[in-house]
């Protein structure tokens, strides 16, 4: 049974300010499971098809830190 995590920016929930939320997806035996991050960004410093922050995004040491971080924690 594979799993697979993988970092999302939720673009269909887009926040009154305008950001999305981020959200780890999880996937085992074709469930889907949504975990949030805590933290928003703005679509346009998302990469959608590399499932990471552009180079340009603000926060961008913070958000692959805790990217890292929780799938390390979902990993173990």
């Amino acid at each position: 049974m594979a799993t697979t995590i993988r970092a999302i920016c939720f673009k269909s929930k887009v926040l009154s300010n305008g950001v999305s939320p981020l959200m780890l997806r999880i996937t085992k035996d074709r469930k889907l499971k949504y975990v949030s991050l805590g933290v928003s960004v703005n679509p346009e410093h998302w990469d959608f098809s590399k499932n990471q922050p552009k180079a340009e995004c603000p926060n961008r040491d913070y958000i692959e830190l805790l990217i890292a971080d929780k799938l390390k924690m979902y990993t173990s």
